[in-house]
């Protein structure tokens, strides 16, 4: 599960951004999106300060690529 964190962060943020981006929703709702990406966004540069999450992305996929 750990080695989805990344991908699933970048399919929120990408799918936040491109609703943001649409021209036909109200400023309020912007507002809501953009303060979803920004929370999003702290929370995804945590896992740059984590071991765990480069052992369970790196180690762990090359193992379960072998099998």
């Amino acid at each position: 599960m750990l080695a989805s964190v990344i991908p699933i962060y970048n399919y929120l943020l990408d799918g936040l951004v491109e609703y943001c981006n649409e021209s036909n929703n109200s400023s309020d709702i912007k507002a809501a999106v953009n303060a979803g990406i920004k929370k999003l966004e702290a929370y995804y540069e945590k896992t740059d300060d984590t071991t765990i999450y480069t052992i369970a992305t790196g180690k762990l996929n090359i193992k379960l690529n072998y099998f």
